[in-house]
């Protein structure tokens, strides 16, 4: 038996392999440029995306570490000031002692 001489639908064996082979050449094209390329497509901006809000979070981060030593430099001079104001009132009230005393 020859395999040119089965006839399927009207078609011989050879000319069926050739139409699948046409067929899932067709299909693959569709797949890969309908489906995959947006996928790569939104891939590749999320990708974009989620680069650009590392930066932010990093320029975030410096900025809080900045703040927090704006906000440590201000807690030290109000402690230097409050020891400073501490030393005057007790200069005041040894002045005021000498004062009564004499």
């Amino acid at each position: 038996m020859v395999l040119g001489s089965i006839s399927i639908a009207g078609m011989s064996v050879g000319e069926l392999i050739a139409l699948v082979t046409l067929i899932t050449g067709i299909v693959g094209f569709v797949i890969r440029w309908a489906l995959i390329a947006p996928l790569r497509n939104m891939i590749d901006s999320l990708d974009i995306t989620l680069n650009s809000l590392r930066e932010e979070m990093s320029e975030s981060k410096k900025d809080r570490v900045s703040l927090r030593e704006r906000q440590n430099n201000h807690d030290k001079e109000i402690a230097l000031l409050k020891r400073e104001d501490k030393a005057i009132w007790k200069y005041i009230a040894e002045k005021k002692d000498d004062r009564e005393e004499k």
